[in-house]
């Protein structure tokens, strides 16, 4: 069984230099690499795994979240002085393989994505993001914490969408867009702003984004040609007249506090994240005076929405929105690519990537 995961000095010194790297967090350089390890155990006739399923992943991807996991990972096994690993990975795609004695609704040789249902259970499971190990590549799951995907959507393009589809339809469903309404993607280059356009191009309103790099701000614009504009970050600069009704942000930190002039009477302001992640991030960033903030909100009126995940029905809904349009992907790797590569893809090192990065179990 393969893994990439957060390893110990002595394993990185072991480790084929083609399977690993060390990976830049402030002042951390953290060691990662691509492990092998016996598959889990599953019995199809014991009580433990009667609500189980075992899944063989074909392809996985890392997420924002994964640079804080990664960080609190390495603080566990730097110190270890034997030969250790912590698997990391968010989403997913994989067949099942085993199912337990008491599943009804998956079946071997079903294709599966994670559901991160929240904050409520669903189907008599826990709820959350399924796995901090995503990219292992035997792992078993409670059968309420997958969802089947259709054929028609590729193992790269599944392995990718989990958690962006279902928190991209949850804000979009919470957000209650109407006819005619004024919207505003913020980081509208990133992986999560992509989910937001692709559930947006059928709703009856005027989208515009917002970038912060402004790099790829055309490619985007060609993919999602019913963006209206797209704006600088940097220079700020809004027609005197343009106020958002909707705003879908991904990276609250950032925006929120520039765009309360922005907002229109009634708006709904929805965030799903942060951009300084890391430990040491937190303790440098600026601090806001959530006085005034909070005075401008209370004048407009505005609903300030913080959303983590969404509902099974979330994810469903968010799926559906690619049957027919492909999830943008900028690269697939397999092993024949260095660990590097992939790694300075995911996390855009060269300021270039477009899209999901995602890696292919062959």
């Amino acid at each position: 069984m393969r893994a990439l995961a957060v390893l110990s000095p002595s394993l990185y010194e072991k480790t084929d230099a083609r399977k690993r790297h060390l990976f830049a967090i402030d002042q951390h350089q953290i060691p990662l690499g691509f492990v092998t390890a016996n598959p889990p155990d599953f019995d199809t006739n014991a009580t433990t795994t009667a609500n189980y399923v075992l899944v063989r992943k074909t392809s996985f991807s890392l997420n924002y979240r994964d640079l804080g996991i990664i960080e609190q990972a390495w603080k566990k096994v730097r110190d270890m002085e034997q030969e250790t690993f912590y698997p990391i990975g968010s989403d997913f795609c994989g067949i099942v393989e085993e199912v337990g004695s008491n599943v009804t609704t998956l079946q071997v040789g079903d294709k599966v994505i994670g559901n991160n249902f929240f904050p409520y259970p669903e189907d008599n499971a826990m709820p959350g993001i399924p796995s901090n190990h995503a990219s292992r590549e035997f792992e078993i799951y409670h059968h309420g914490k997958l969802m089947k995907v259709p054929d028609e959507i590729p193992e790269e393009q599944a392995g990718s969408m989990s958690i962006g589809a279902q928190t991209a339809a949850a804000m979009i469903r919470k957000a209650n867009i109407k006819d005619g309404d004024v919207v505003l993607v913020t980081s509208v280059t990133s992986n999560t702003s992509f989910f937001f356009l692709n559930l947006l191009k059928d709703k009856n309103c005027t989208v515009y984004g917002l970038s912060y790099s402004g790099k790829n701000t055309d490619t985007v614009k060609r993919h999602f040609p019913f963006i209206k504009e797209i704006f600088s970050f940097k220079d700020m600069v809004f027609p005197d007249h343009l106020y958002f009704d909707v705003v879908l942000d991904a990276f609250a930190d950032t925006y929120l506090t520039a765009l309360c002039s922005r907002l229109n009477f009634n708006a709904r302001y929805l965030t799903c994240g942060v951009y300084n992640q890391s430990s040491e991030k937190m303790k440098t960033t600026e601090k806001i005076n959530l006085t005034t903030l909070i005075a401008d909100l209370m004048f407009r009126n505005v609903q300030l929405i913080a959303n983590c995940l969404g509902t099974g029905e979330d994810l469903k809904n968010g799926i559906d929105g690619f049957k027919n349009d492909t999830l943008v992907i900028d690269q697939v790797f397999t092993d024949e690519n260095a660990l590097t590569s992939f790694l300075e893809k995911t996390y855009n090192s060269e300021g270039n990537k477009f899209g999901k990065v995602s890696f292919k179990y062959s």
